[in-house]
């Protein structure tokens, strides 16, 4: 199976913003990582993080990422063919 690309939105409660959940996936799942932007206050953090790996391992670190309290939103890319 070939490995997939996606991004995702990410939206950390408060409660949350000081845990490491990004290092805690990275070791539970056989998943790359890479934050692309990220907005952090006492309030709210909101992380665009690209993910690759086979799409089962990716499904399963969004799944897992929901369980601890994140909501996961895919980003929706438009793009424009020249």
């Amino acid at each position: 199976m070939a490995a997939q690309h996606t991004r995702f939105w990410l939206n950390f409660p408060p409660q949350l913003i000081t845990r490491p959940l990004l290092w805690e996936l990275c070791k539970e799942f056989s998943v790359v990582t890479n934050i692309r932007q990220a907005s952090i206050t006492d309030e709210v953090g909101i992380v665009s993080l690209s993910m690759e790996g086979e799409g089962e391992e990716i499904a399963k670190a969004v799944a897992w990422l929901e369980s601890q309290g994140v909501r996961v939103d895919p980003v929706e890319m438009n793009t424009i063919a020249s």
